[in-house]
């Protein structure tokens, strides 16, 4: 890899004669005063191996860039030979003293500012390798700096060889320490990097951060198996608190990134399988930085968004499915952005989820529902249900239930119009919270959906455990094969919860079939692209008087009334 040697003179001629000189052994940045050569080093202070300094320049001297670059601690590092045609000893001793490291006079000799350059290069960068950390004092492995400065060194030396770096992360390792005790995370920090250093093809192994550890690994078929194997040995470490290892990886081709800039790369891959539970390694392309820095664009403009008018809600129709008259709706949200046009729920969702957005996104769309559910009752057409999400996020605040009936109460609408979904993965995950959560939204009057049923893995146990109201049982999973055992389960489903007094939705309904089906179990109402797409609110309402609205869509329709509960 070049070094990069910046030559500062006023002297284009001097410059191009320097450049020609030096152009097989070092890359060459130029300026042509010292007030140009300060800007480009503060820009880049780690990119400048060297620097070739004219004294005699005008705009700034190279006496004064001396001085500048001494009082900088990112610039003092870096050796300056001065290069002048000032003769005697005075000039050599002022620049010595304003922190030169050598004195060339002029006219150039090829070799010896060759030979120079080499030997001061060589010696500053071998006394900072020294003055490193080489191992950090927890675990053993190599400090961040020594791991990166070995990899470089590998990396250079043994070109025919193909490496990989991987950055290994320890999932939720704060909880280890809330739980465990500092003296146990410490101990599966030694674990983690033991097991590491110790894996087959590993060269170097670094502690990145307080949980996050690099190696250099050959290259070699298989390696998410070795990773795999990994994972086991490292939750050896203590069975009972499954530990889960996320690993990303830079297949190294361009060998002039710092190895820095290549850890950065294989973190970027972890981001993207963190919290999934199905992918537990990713390998980096250039698609997961677009995507980072397209989150990045997004989350940035989130500020004004809702103020502005960006979101709007879209209302999805629930249907009979024997004469596709409407019983209620799904409240959606799309974002109208300003520069990337209209965005799906899939792009922003998840990132909102991440960022924590969701939650002020939640409280909009609610916000949104009651204001229909109000412009109806106002209109004096009949109300109907409109389902709103509830992010996990939110289902873990203590006020969610007073927030929530605070803008029901604002709108003067009866909170048992507002039906909140709450995914069956989010039941899987604290089913004591969730369930809690659950008692105390009903408490305050809102009928509570289980939503997502079928796509994750709950327990039929959890229906007769959650009082909840009504199962949305999606039917994504009759799309593929064994379609005559899936249409037993959906029997099964169908009737144990009639059997459990609960209402069922089946969502995602796209054909004749699935609604056939549906009818055959008496199931009743259904929602998907079969009977209407999610639609503006405006559209809604004339959807609504085009198709009809079902009588069960009208009053409390709950236990009170006697007819069961509304969808």
């Amino acid at each position: 890899m070049k070094r990069t040697v910046l030559v500062v003179d006023d002297n284009a001629v001097n410059r191009r004669l320097l450049a020609r000189i030096l152009a097989d052994d070092y890359l060459v940045a130029e300026a042509a005063d010292g007030r140009e050569a300060l800007e480009r080093l503060r820009d880049d202070p780690a990119g400048v191996s060297a620097v070739l300094l004219d004294i005699v320049m005008p705009v700034m001297d190279g006496y004064a860039v001396l001085e500048a670059m001494q009082a900088d601690p990112d610039l003092a590092r870096i050796p300056v030979i001065v290069t002048t045609q000032q003769e005697g000893d005075e000039s050599e001793v002022q620049a010595l003293s304003r922190g030169a490291s050598d004195f060339l006079s002029k006219p150039y000799k090829p070799l010896i500012i060759k030979h120079r350059l080499t030997n001061i290069i060589k010696d500053r960068e071998s006394a900072a390798f020294i003055n490193l950390v080489e191992r950090d004092r927890l675990t053993g492995a190599f400090s961040k700096e020594f791991f990166y400065h070995a990899c470089e060194e590998l990396l250079a030396s043994e070109q025919e060889i193909a490496y990989d770096v991987v950055c290994a992360d320890i999932e939720r390792f704060k909880l280890v320490n809330d739980l465990h005790g500092v003296s146990v995370g410490d101990a599966l920090l030694r674990h983690v990097a033991a097991e590491l250093a110790e894996t087959e093809g590993v060269e170097a192994c670094g502690r990145l951060g307080s949980d996050k550890f690099g190696v250099l690994v050959r290259r070699r078929d298989g390696l998410e198996g070795l990773l795999e194997g990994l994972s086991t040995r490292i939750g050896a470490f203590d069975p009972r608190m499954s530990i889960v290892m996320r690993y990303g990886v830079y297949q190294v081709a361009d060998r002039s990134i710092p190895p820095s800039a290549m850890c950065d790369l294989a973190g970027i891959a972890i981001e993207s399988v963190k919290g999934r539970f199905d992918a537990r390694v990713a390998y980096y392309d250039d698609s997961l930085r677009d995507k980072m820095i397209f989150e990045q664009r997004m989350t940035a403009s989130l500020g004004d968004a809702i103020a502005d008018g960006q979101f709007e809600m879209y209302l999805q129709p629930k249907c009979e499915i024997g004469t596709g008259k409407v019983v209620g709706a799904e409240a959606l949200v799309r974002w109208n952005h300003p520069t990337e046009g209209f965005l799906s729920p899939a792009v922003f969702i998840p990132l909102f989820e991440r960022n924590g957005f969701i939650a002020e996104l939640d409280h909009f769309v609610f916000d949104q529902a009651c204001k229909k559910l109000e412009q109806w009752q106002a209109e004096g057409k009949e109300p109907c249900s409109i389902s709103v999400n509830v992010s996990r996020a939110d289902l873990y605040a203590s006020d969610l239930p007073s927030r929530l009936l605070g803008i029901a109460r604002e709108h003067g609408v009866d909170p048992g119009l507002l039906h909140l979904e709450i995914t069956e993965t989010a039941y899987t995950e604290d089913p004591e919270q969730i369930s809690s959560s659950i008692g105390r939204l009903k408490d305050n009057g809102f009928t509570v959906e289980m939503d997502d049923f079928g796509t994750g893995y709950s327990s039929l146990n959890m229906l007769t455990e959650l009082p909840i109201d009504v199962l949305k049982l999606d039917m994504r999973f009759m799309q593929d094969d064994a379609l005559h055992r899936k249409r037993a389960v959906v029997r099964f489903v169908v009737g144990l919860a009639r059997e459990l007094d609960l209402t069922v939705v089946a969502e995602g309904v796209e054909t004749e079939e699935q609604a056939q089906l549906l009818a055959s179990c008496s199931c009743d109402y259904a929602q998907g692209y079969l009977y209407a797409r999610p639609m503006p609110a405006a559209e809604f309402d004339r959807f609504r008087e085009r198709v009809g609205t079902s009588e069960l869509a009208a009053g409390l329709g709950a236990d009170e009334a006697g007819e069961g509960r509304r969808p």
